[in-house]
């Protein structure tokens, strides 16, 4: 890693100008208030946590708060802001320190898989050009932390460094339940390794014992919640798990992991240069590297599998992510000449910035895009307005901007808001807040039935937040 930063080689410095950069980007999202299921699921969790008293412990606070997760990123994120303060930019640095550790992570582990300096630097912004991970990059949310487990999981086994492995699993396993997928996805690429004679029966069979006592250490969490609460798993959580739903849920998941925000034609690259690279350069690659990305592709499939039998959301697959981007930084790494190198990392970062401005444009908000800042702004100037006006006729909002104005946990509110409806036929309804993200249909009939008034439009670019009144 030390030779990244000589005076001869730009790699690793091209690496903290990047780390720069996502400051840079992200410095004003630090000061925004939590959006989406920050707002009315993590934080209020980590601030009742860190307000209690950190733990991993289940029942240490309200289930309903953690819905029954395994919590020991609730109780780093809760440690946290417990010693450096509950404001909203020290909350939000957390997440960032967090991705800006995978960013070097990522070099590193592929620096150690190539011993290639070019393909690290790859790696890390192919990464970094991600709108998921740029958007995701500064949510007190558990993606980015879960990736960052992922991609030193996967560097530990294949570097046989077993008690660092054994720590990192168990702490991926005491995060969140699709850290599971981890278990058998090591199993079957020990069957990989044993089936292409990369290792011994007595190895495989070590292998196999070793991962599911990591299993078992793992799950202790949830027979502690049994123990404690009486159940495994969250009852809610639980019903959600549906196999009729499991065919449409797994191609949407093949969408997002290789389609979406421009990743296709990543993935198209990768391959068709290694192509080239095979048959022009004579480039091979390791057999260590062809487990490696076996193994990878096993991960992912496994990833997309849990995904689709849970209840899905587009930013739970972005822990396969990191992986991804190592695999075709390999692919990639075919040609040594410079003109390839920096053609290469050029055309990757005018292709990355493209669809970074794209996601920035994009009139859709959710937690993977980031034209979520904009509606934030606009949300938050709503919220100003609202201040001017009476508290005593009754506001309806939204499921998430209901959350937002009632509970001061979600950063958009110093004091809960008196006399707000989640009821949109209620009849003592006399504001009423559209949001973009919040579509509902109802209020398009409303609109001409009760003859409302656009009271307000608060707009950020293409974000626009409306309040509406009924003509009294």
């Amino acid at each position: 890693m030390e030779s990244a930063f000589q005076k001869n080689n730009p790699f690793g410095w091209f690496l903290l100008l990047m780390l720069g950069a996502l400051i840079a980007f992200k410095f004003e999202a630090l000061f925004l208030p939590y959006f989406w299921d920050e707002a009315w699921v993590y934080m209020p969790a980590i601030r009742t946590l860190a307000e209690k008293g950190p733990s991993v412990m289940p029942g240490c606070i309200d289930a309903e708060l953690y819905t029954g997760h395994p919590l020991l990123f609730y109780f780093l994120a809760a440690s946290w802001i417990k010693f450096w303060g509950y404001s909203l930019w020290v909350a939000h640095l957390f997440p960032l320190l967090i991705s800006l550790s995978l960013l070097v992570s990522v070099f590193y582990v592929t620096f150690q898989f190539t011993k290639s300096h070019f393909a690290a630097l790859l790696a890390s912004l192919l990464l970094l050009v991600q709108p998921i991970f740029l958007t995701q990059s500064t949510y007190l949310l558990i993606e980015i932390w879960l990736g960052f487990l992922f991609v030193w999981a996967f560097y530990f086994y294949y570097q046989r460094q077993w008690f660092r492995f054994a720590v990192i699993m168990v702490m991926a396993l005491w995060s969140k339940e699709s850290a599971y997928t981890l278990v058998p996805a090591f199993i079957l690429i020990a069957v990989l390794e044993i089936s292409t004679k990369k290792i011994r029966w007595s190895d495989f069979k070590w292998r196999i014992l070793t991962i599911l006592a990591l299993f078992v250490l793992g799950f202790s969490f949830f027979v502690l919640q049994r123990i404690e609460m009486g159940w495994f798993f969250f009852p809610r959580h639980a019903n959600w798990i549906n196999f009729d739903e499991m065919n449409y849920k797994f191609h949407l998941a093949i969408d997002i992991l290789f389609k979406h925000q421009g990743r296709a034609a990543i993935y198209l690259a990768s391959l068709g240069l290694f192509v080239a690279a095979f048959f022009v350069s004579k480039y091979r690659l390791t057999k260590e590297q062809n487990l490696l990305l076996g193994g990878i592709a096993i991960f992912s499939f496994g990833y997309m599998l849990f995904a689709s039998i849970n209840f899905f959301s587009t930013r739970y697959l972005f822990g396969a992510i990191p992986l991804l981007m190592i695999a075709c930084a390999i692919l990639i790494n075919g040609f040594k000449q410079q003109w390839y190198i920096y053609s290469v990392l050029g055309i990757t970062l005018i292709y990355g910035l493209i669809n970074i401005n794209k996601s920035i444009e994009n009139p859709q908000f959710s937690d993977v895009e980031l034209s979520y800042t904009r509606l934030l702004k606009a949300e938050i100037e709503m919220t100003q307005h609202l201040d001017s006006l009476s508290t005593e006729k009754r506001l309806y909002a939204p499921f998430l901007m209901l959350i937002n104005l009632s509970n001061p946990y979600s950063g958009m509110v110093k004091e809960g808001r008196p006399n707000l409806s989640s009821n949109l036929r209620d009849s003592s309804n006399f504001y009423i807040l559209a949001l973009p993200n919040e579509y509902e249909p109802l209020l398009d009939t409303l609109k001409v039935e009760q003859k409302l008034i656009l009271n307000y439009r608060a707009k950020y670019k293409q974000a626009e937040v409306d309040l509406y009144q009924v003509p009294e």
